[in-house]
């Protein structure tokens, strides 16, 4: 109840200016406050101080002293009352204006707009409160909009978000300009990288400290570490593509960029595809050359991964031991329990005797039913489609429900609490809608664009090419386009076991279709 009559107000009168409007004619400290003043001595209220805030920005309220000064004046309160001359010098903020405007009903203060005649004494004037704080909602979210949109369109015209300061390694960039240029020195570097990782098959964390050794800084002459160089080997700038969002990835896109690119692509495709197939397939054990088989086994009998496994023998007369190469099925134990996996361990010739063997034998890939690539681009794109279709809907109907608790809250029908909740709920929900359909677009557009390696050139490969490839090369194909290889023993006799390739299974469809006859092609004989 507002018992409180005019001539029994007591007025707290607020003015702010921001440093770029104290020069403007009518928001200066002094202006503000004589206008004010006349006010309220026309209203006949009673001035119970001035709180100014001068040369601070009135996008919050924590940063000013004056205005938390009120508010604990209010609390308290000694006002009942408080005048400014626009709803703009209370706050920019639209959550702060609620939040005020809660604090004003609770403690039975009124609130005075000189400029936008806004009486909350008045139920016209509460009203006129609430419709300016949603417009001023609305108008902040365009601000917003509009700077999103902006940077887009800067990354689609092909320039980076990046600046001088946070510029990609093996790229400078002039002050005052947006096109990157190439570091020679540091671009030397990042082709050694991609060089390092894809064709000898040295590990990032590897890398990173040969770099160290060496002592060479990085951009911010700080130390490598295995992060830095994925981030380093993940990064399309190098392939001439600029990217935006990328702490956000159902909003990321890439495009080409302005700039000139250091590393092939080819190369750079590979090294995504090396980086996939790694998150997909961990090893067991740590892959050396020699058993390059490492990671791609799977038992035929219970499913789990095989692992390596070295056996340590001296002939007589031998000076040193020597080992054998073998794979074992991780559930082998040595105990009796039923639980355990009785396949007996293999050797790496036979196991390479076998898969010669077996890609060898198929005569017409297209009837070899036991090997599954997976290639289903026609229908993963009719889903999409289809997912996509059904979110923007569900978009649709949330803005629907947003405007209709819009609506309901103007005209008095739910309270400021329950008007506050529905619309943190409804932001929430529109997030979450909106990252996931930005998703799907992203999975469509990439699942329309990238060409597919076609079984019948992995296989054609294989058969041509798998005899003159080094144990590198063959370990750095294997990883990069075998899944599984799915595999049995059978007993031959009394400490002879026979094994046999059941199946093989493909990654899906990987970019760079000519990426796998060029690179195979390239492979050097190798005396056996």
């Amino acid at each position: 109840m507002r018992e409180n009559t005019r001539k029994s107000l007591s007025t707290a009168i607020y003015v702010r200016v921001s440093t770029d409007e104290q020069a403007q004619e009518g928001f200066s400290i002094r202006a503000q406050t004589e206008k004010l003043k006349s006010y309220a001595l026309l209203k006949d209220w009673d001035i119970f101080d001035i709180y100014s805030d001068e040369g601070i920005s009135g996008k919050n309220i924590v940063d000013r002293p004056a205005i938390n000064r009120l508010i604990d004046d209010i609390e308290s309160g000694k006002v009942n009352n408080v005048l400014v001359f626009k709803v703009d010098r209370l706050t920019r903020s639209t959550k702060n204006l609620l939040e005020l405007t809660e604090l004003f009903e609770d403690c039975d203060c009124s609130f005075n707009s000189l400029t936008e005649s806004i009486d909350t004494q008045t139920p016209s004037g509460r009203m006129f409160l609430k419709i300016i704080g949603i417009f001023a909602e609305f108008e902040r979210e365009n601000i917003s909009e509009r700077s999103r949109l902006g940077k887009e369109r800067k990354v689609k015209e092909g320039y980076t978000l990046a600046n001088y300061s946070n510029i990609s390694y093996g790229y400078t960039m002039e002050i005052g300009k947006q096109t990157q240029i190439i570091v020679p020195d540091e671009a030397k570097i990042i082709k050694e990288i991609f060089s390092m990782f894809v064709d000898k098959n040295i590990s990032m964390t590897r890398i990173a400290r040969l770099l160290n050794i060496r002592k060479i800084p990085t951009k911010k002459n700080g130390t490598w570490a295995g992060g830095t160089i994925k981030q380093i080997l993940t990064n399309p700038n190098y392939i001439g593509k600029v990217r935006y969002s990328t702490e956000d990835e159902s909003k990321y896109f890439e495009v080409e960029g302005q700039h000139e690119g250091i590393i092939e692509d080819e190369v750079f495709f590979l090294a995504q595809e090396k980086i996939r197939n790694f998150s997909d397939t961990s090893r067991t054990k740590r892959p050396r050359e020699e058993n390059y088989f490492c990671g791609a086994l799977y038992c035929g009998k219970c499913g789990a991964r095989y692992t390596t496994h070295y056996t340590s023998y001296q002939k007589s007369g031998d000076t040193e031991k020597k080992q054998i190469l073998s794979y074992k099925c991780v559930n082998k134990r040595y105990y009796n329990d039923d639980n355990d996996c009785r396949t007996p361990q293999i050797s790496h010739d036979k196991i390479e005797r076998a898969f010669v063997e077996y890609i060898q034998n198929i005569s017409d890939f297209t009837t070899a039913n036991d090997i599954n690539v997976e290639n289903s681009v026609e229908n993963t794109e009719k889903q999409l489609l289809e997912s996509i279709l059904d979110l923007e809907k569900k978009a649709e109907q949330l803005q629907n429900r947003k405007k209709q608790v819009i609506e309901r809250y103007l005209n008095g029908e739910i309270e400021f609490e329950e008007y506050k909740y529905v619309l943190n709920v409804h932001s929430e929900k529109t997030e979450a809608l909106e990252a996931e359909l930005q998703s799907r677009k992203a999975e469509l557009q990439f699942s329309t664009e990238k060409p597919c390696i076609l079984s019948k050139d992995i296989i054609l490969n294989l058969k041509d090419n798998w005899e003159g490839l080094n144990n590198c090369e063959r370990m750095i194909f294997l990883q990069r386009f075998v899944k599984k290889i799915i595999i049995t023993t059978e007993k031959e006799r009394k400490n002879s076991n026979s094994v046999k390739i059941e199946g093989i299974e493909f990654h899906s469809g990987e970019p760079i279709k000519e990426a796998v006859r060029s690179r195979v092609k390239k492979a050097r004989p190798q005396t056996r």
